[in-house]
């Protein structure tokens, strides 16, 4: 009876150390909210281990390879890399070679020659050695000069004539009566370079500056109030004053530079010139086009 005693104590012993380890055992298990005891993971468990995916940037996904980016042309260019290179360089302008000295300028007109431009004009045309010659008379037309300028012409063999008519004409009711005078100063002038100045008027004229600038081709006309603007007068309020002269000149001797041509290319027709120089030093770009259209008297006196 005592040793069934002893065995049913050690037997309940026994069931409560299994009870007992069976309650510590469900109290380590990780409970909802808890965090759990730390475990030793191998490290081929970490290959299969889940973790949240991170996603690269979308700009970055989505940019193009480095080869395209490389290779890209502006979307609105369609002209090839060449030609815009070569487009943004203007061929340079060719430039005239300097005046060579000795050479003959002749100078005629009426009596605002003598109004302080041909004194302006004088050492300037000194400076680059040539032989300036003026003539000019007071109360002188077109229509008065045409001996006189044919006799200076065949004595001088200018390289360069400047004509200075039509400050006395001004007020003509039919300027264009005076076109075929214009025409006839131009031919005796022949293929020697030529500007015609037309005056700076005093008062609005009624139409010989047109028909100076239509009938004096293939002179080049210099017209003096749209270039050398206005000018200081004398007492009379006609003739220029002495800086009134001065400023019509300076504007010219300006344009004059500024026109002379560049040297001749190979096989341009050349005129035959005073014999002086190989090439006039003052050969004169082209003038602009011929007759003008738009104006039915001018277009009309043209073709009579």
């Amino acid at each position: 009876m005592l040793k069934r005693s002893k065995l049913v104590t050690a037997l309940v012993a026994t069931l409560a150390g299994i009870i007992g380890a069976c309650t510590s055992s469900t109290s380590t298990a990780v409970q909802p909210g808890t965090r759990g005891p730390a475990m030793h993971v191998r490290v081929s468990d970490t290959a299969t281990e889940r973790a949240p995916a991170v996603e690269p940037p979308k700009a970055l996904a989505s940019a193009a390879p480095a080869s395209e980016v490389a290779t890209a042309a502006p979307a609105s260019s369609n002209v090839p890399r060449s030609d815009v290179a070569t487009a943004a360089v203007a061929p340079p302008v060719p430039t005239a070679l300097p005046i060579e000295p000795r050479t003959v300028v002749l100078h005629v007109g009426d009596s605002f020659v003598m109004a302080g431009f041909s004194q302006t004009l004088r050492p300037k045309m000194k400076s680059v050695g040539a032989l300036y010659e003026v003539r000019a008379a007071q109360a002188s037309y077109t229509t008065t000069w045409h001996n006189k300028l044919s006799k200076l012409v065949g004595d001088y063999h200018p390289d360069l004539v400047i004509i200075t008519l039509g400050a006395n004409e001004v007020t003509l009711t039919d300027p264009w009566a005076r076109a075929d005078a214009v025409g006839r100063l131009v031919k005796i002038v022949g293929d020697t370079p030529c500007v015609w100045v037309t005056p700076p008027l005093w008062r609005k004229d009624t139409g010989i500056v047109d028909v100076i600038k239509q009938r004096a081709k293939p002179c080049l006309v210099f017209d003096s109030d749209a270039i050398a603007g206005p000018i200081s007068r004398q007492p009379d309020s006609i003739h220029p004053d002495n800086r009134g002269g001065a400023v019509w000149a300076e504007a010219f001797w300006k344009w004059l530079l500024e026109h002379r041509a560049p040297p001749p290319i190979e096989g341009e027709h050349l005129p035959k010139g005073s014999g002086r120089h190989a090439v006039n030093p003052w050969r004169l770009r082209a003038g602009p086009s011929d007759t003008d259209a738009t104006n039915p008297q001018k277009t009309a006196s043209v073709a009579l």
